[in-house]
């Protein structure tokens, strides 16, 4: 009677197991590291684009270091003194993604969900924290340039250019804005959160953490099975280099193994020639 042979898995279903595998433990190593779940967001829009920005110097052609749709960003929890904002990052260089301070992602107001549905967060950079003094005078403070201000901050007295203000401002936080052409003033200028009320400056706990590294261009395969129009408004240099990177990623293995085998064919081709020419001597 034969022995029973063991059961042996095919090589390819191997394969896909250890792909997987190493995915899992890249994402709990994220998770480790950034403190939140899921560890990486997509990048939907090009709020913080500096294509075609004269205040900034045109990205290289892979977009690398700066924050592009279809990027997939770790963000990373933070403290409150944990954060560079943009007046601090100009006294010292600190610059992070193309220009001076932190890139933070955060609930406009506070709010998480709306209608049992969850809310999209914004990443946008930091630029100034405002500390509300006496909201019922409107008195304002901003440390990073020393400065009191009563009723409004003007814009152009911190840096920010234009002649526009703030005000109505009901709680101390961050002043934030994007990068690219269309964001030319602070969120709290301009927009509203899902109820229509104005954006506030950014409480921390309203802070869901800081950009602190990205995966460029492979959010682009979400976006373009769930976000078309989205997908289509990225940079085209992005697009390209998504889809030369998969076929690197999924060829590459198999090109390497067929370099491997014919590497090996050869050494056996060769050992084989040499033991025959031995025994014949």
């Amino acid at each position: 009677m034969a022995d029973s042979e063991g059961f042996e898995l095919p090589e390819t279903v191997k394969d896909i197991g250890l792909a997987i595998g190493s995915v899992v433990i890249v994402f709990l190593l994220t998770f480790a590291y950034s403190g939140n779940w899921p560890p990486m967001v997509v990048i939907e829009s090009g709020s913080m684009e500096h294509d075609n920005n004269p205040l900034y110097s045109e990205p290289r052609y892979s977009h690398i270091g700066t924050i592009d749709t279809g990027d997939l960003v770790v963000v990373k929890k933070v403290k409150k003194s944990d954060i560079v904002t943009y007046l601090e990052g100009k006294k010292t260089d600190y610059k992070k993604y193309g220009d001076y301070g932190d890139v933070i992602v955060y609930y406009k107001n506070g709010i998480e969900t709306y209608d049992g549905q969850p809310v999209t967060p914004v990443i946008h950079r930091a630029m100034a924290w405002v500390e509300v003094v006496d909201k019922e005078n409107e008195t304002y403070y901003i440390p990073e340039i020393d400065t009191t201000f009563q009723g409004k901050i003007q814009l152009a007295e911190i840096g920010l250019g234009g002649g526009a203000s703030i005000q109505n401002i009901q709680n101390s936080g961050y002043i934030t804005k994007g990068d690219s052409t269309g964001n030319p003033h602070p969120d709290q200028l301009t927009h509203y959160d899902i109820t229509g009320a104005p954006v506030q400056p950014v409480d921390p706990g309203w802070v869901v953490g800081m950009a602190k590294g990205e995966l460029p261009w492979f959010g682009l395969i979400k976006l373009r099975v769930t976000q078309p129009d989205n997908y289509y408004e990225a940079p085209p240099q992005c697009r390209t280099m998504l889809w030369a990177s998969m076929f690197i990623v999924l060829a590459g293995p198999v090109l390497a193994g067929q370099l491997w085998d014919n590497y090996q064919s050869r050494n056996n081709a060769s050992s084989i020639s040499k033991s025959g020419k031995n025994r014949k001597e």
